[in-house]
């Protein structure tokens, strides 16, 4: 279990939907909608590992770094399916103001306790490896085989030896009872990948194993966003007492 103890900060905390690589505008968002003393959680497809490391150093030195300590706004990036999950398995941003989280990475504020996991199935997946087959100098992937969200039974069970309550999930996509049921042009991609509905449908099962052990368990749960769809939506769920929603940028 990673954790991330930020109860020294101003109690304020804002779930971004994906953004995908538009890191300045996302920034600049923040600072016309006067943002301050926030922390930023970007619930995943960031768009890290579609450039080198170079480039994302180079783009916090001197694009995001003084106007996101200005605001005292800190981006804490979750993994999507659009992300290379090195960058959050090893950490490889980590910066005063912009840091990438590894999966089962509990979040500690003020007055929260928020679980952060990482990854999705790419619903175009078949079309993004057949273009890395295509050989090309210099090319970045666009595709990694380890995308997927894993239901990690013991890295929730550590919550539990560590006596630390959830009251707030993130994810990149979402469990089956929340919103939307498919992602765009879903057919459409079935049509073309075989396997995919089914393993959508076990990626959203998974979530739900994390749902039923945290409710199980009697963790104080309230709250779940998410990103992926591409939409926006907020769903209070009255039977399981907390609020699940879709997140934009």
């Amino acid at each position: 279990m990673h954790y991330l103890d930020l109860s020294n900060r101003t109690d304020n905390v804002i779930v971004c939907g994906d953004i995908h690589g538009e890191f300045e505008t996302l920034v600049y968002e923040i600072c016309r909608r006067q943002i301050t003393d926030t922390i930023v959680i970007v619930a995943g497809d960031c768009g890290f590992g579609f450039c080198r490391m170079g480039y994302y150093e180079a783009l916090y030195k001197h694009k995001l770094h003084k106007k996101l300590e200005k605001a005292n706004v800190l981006l804490l990036m979750l993994r999507g399916n659009h992300d290379d999950p090195i960058f959050f398995e090893k950490e490889l941003i980590d910066y005063p103001y912009m840091k990438t989280l590894p999966d089962y990475t509990i979040i500690h504020t003020a007055s929260h306790n928020i679980l952060c996991i990482g990854g999705a199935v790419s619903q175009d997946r078949n079309f993004r490896i057949s273009m890395m087959s295509i050989p090309k100098k210099g090319r970045m992937p666009i595709w990694w085989v380890d995308e997927p969200f894993v239901f990690k039974a013991d890295e929730l069970q550590a919550l539990e030896d560590e006596h630390v309550r959830i009251d707030t999930v993130v994810t990149h996509p979402a469990p089956i009872f929340c919103p939307p049921n498919v992602k765009g042009d879903f057919e459409h991609f079935c049509a073309n990948d075989e396997n995919l509905a089914e393993d959508v449908k076990r990626e959203r099962e998974g979530l739900n194993k994390v749902y039923e052990w945290l409710t199980k368990n009697s963790h104080p749960l309230k709250r779940w966003y998410y990103g992926h769809y591409h939409q926006s939506n907020t769903t209070s769920l009255t039977a399981q007492c907390f609020l699940c929603s879709t997140s934009t940028s």
